[in-house]
């Protein structure tokens, strides 16, 4: 497209998230208590720990992941052929904003790219990208960040605090055939205003499936293979796997109709 699209509209407010330490993960004595209220082994949930402190520069995250309306303009744009669920070149109205699900790794970072001149171009935008830097691109959020956006800087088990609450994200217990509307949930608002960061979809990130302690060592290289990791749960799994520290990993080819992707910049 060329100018301001008037589909701008579809694209997500994004957050500002500063600078400064988080704790990431789940601490090794937590382990064991994990694995006698989710199930499976303590060894199951060694993947989160240990629990550390890093520090991330500031960058900036959407709001919610990225709906079925702004993939239609993607696909339109880019003359991809659109989901056969959705009968046509558009989703229906009823799914236009529930999230974009299906894409492969490789495709939500097309979707990345692809959305990047259209981030600089929105007025919306102008103060995060005065601080970003106006040249900054719209990429996949790295773990860390997205650990960082869902549960603040504190550690928390899930966004809005410690306790399990299953009117603040769709999960299996919610018993939905199909994700919510990306805003559906607005009581399990993260501590930097995110929604939709416990359930709904799994969200792809950047980064390698790699052992932590997490640090920048070259795990979010788009070239490097391997799996990627993908966070959040969703609504066909127990809310175990809505726990900020939870991690999953697919290969990057993988689809299906629990994976979507929530944009980053910087």
């Amino acid at each position: 497209m060329s100018g301001l699209s008037p589909d701008v509209k579809h694209l997500p407010a994004f957050i500002l998230v500063p600078s400064g330490p988080l704790l990431i993960g789940t601490p090794d004595g937590a382990r064991s208590a994990l694995a006698r209220t989710y199930g499976g082994t303590r060894e199951s949930y060694r993947e989160e720990s240990p629990q550390h402190t890093a520090t991330l520069p500031k960058f900036a995250i959407a709001r919610t992941p990225v709906t079925n309306a702004l993939y239609a303009v993607f696909l339109a744009d880019t003359g991809a052929r659109p989901p056969a669920s959705w009968g046509g070149a558009h989703p229906p109205a009823e799914l236009a904003e529930r999230p974009a699900v299906d894409l492969s790794w490789h495709r939500a970072r097309e979707l990345a790219a692809w959305a990047t001149p259209h981030v600089r171009q929105d007025p919306a935008n102008a103060t995060i990208l005065a601080a970003l830097g106006h040249q900054a691109v719209v990429r996949l959020p790295a773990e860390a960040e997205w650990e960082r956006a869902a549960r603040g800087t504190d550690g928390r088990t899930f966004p809005w605090g410690e306790t399990w609450q299953p009117d603040r994200a769709a999960t299996r217990e919610s018993g939905l055939a199909a994700p919510p509307a990306v805003d559906a949930y607005p009581a399990g608002i993260s501590p930097v205003g995110c929604l939709g960061m416990a359930g709904g979809i799994w969200e792809w990130t950047a980064s390698l499936d790699a052992e932590y302690p997490w640090r920048a060592d070259g795990r979010d290289d788009p070239a490097r293979p391997g799996r990627r990791i993908l966070r959040g749960g969703s609504y066909a799994n127990p809310h175990g796997y809505a726990r900020c520290a939870c991690r999953f990993r697919l290969l990057p080819e993988v689809t299906n109709p629990f994976l979507g992707v929530r944009l980053a910049i910087s």
